[in-house]
């Protein structure tokens, strides 16, 4: 890793630790609800997993210490976020692959179904057609008695993106209240050139017509949410 990129890397990492430690994207509930949904479909039995976007693996790889897994396979776009997941999935006592590629490319790219297809907070940052492609390659390449796990950011029913937007980060200044003021800017900023949430109506309808159909929903929150897909 080169210092330049690290140093990039660990500022915006410290500030998504706070986030994740404040607990403002509701990874506690969240986690819980992986777990759940795990073992409600694995019970004891092994699985492989492929995470996509996993940055640095470090609050799936607690949860996945409770199970049998044969195989994690990752994909970031951050070299520098491989590099802490590596020791943060080391615990986990199975074979741990990582790549540093776009998450569609990662899909493209798999030629052995996987038991489980994990995303968290990463399929909003694609378009429309991006999202269509993911829930088609996703259908693909899960394993006939496999399960996607989505965690995402979702807008609700008929809210136009610009409000949407207005609205999440009014509400993230308000509530994330260990973060500076800096840093508040700096996620919002990203949020408005980067975030792209569809309303759950989309995602369902895409899901489906990719041949996946929705288990179950968990929303702690309006826009965040677990949604658990199996094939069809």
């Amino acid at each position: 890793m080169n210092e330049p990129s690290a140093i990039r890397f660990f500022h915006v990492w410290d500030t998504y630790a706070r986030v994740v430690g404040g607990n403002y994207m509701f990874h506690q509930e969240l986690g819980v609800a992986i777990r759940t949904a795990l073992n409600d479909h694995f019970r004891k039995r092994p699985f492989s997993l492929l995470d996509l976007g996993c940055g640095d693996a470090a609050t799936l790889a607690p949860v996945l210490q409770d199970f049998s897994v044969k195989h994690y396979r990752g994909a970031d776009l951050s070299e520098a976020a491989l590099a802490v997941a590596r020791h943060n999935l080391s615990e986990l006592g199975c074979p741990a692959e990582l790549h540093h590629t776009d998450m569609c490319d990662e899909l493209a790219a798999l030629t052995t179904p996987v038991d489980v297809i994990y995303s968290s907070y990463a399929l909003h940052h694609l378009p429309l057609l991006g999202k269509a492609a993911f829930f088609r390659a996703a259908a693909q390449k899960l394993a006939p008695d496999g399960v996607m796990l989505l965690i995402d950011v979702v807008r609700e029913e008929d809210q136009p993106l610009d409000v949407y937007h207005n609205a999440y980060t009014g509400w993230l200044r308000a509530s994330m209240t260990a973060l500076a003021a800096s840093e508040h800017d700096a996620i919002c900023e990203h949020i408005v050139h980067n975030d792209f949430p569809e309303p759950w109506s989309v995602l369902e309808a895409l899901a489906t017509a990719a041949g996946l159909r929705m288990v179950s929903v968990t929303t702690p929150q309006t826009w965040h949410r677990l949604m658990v897909f199996v094939r069809a």
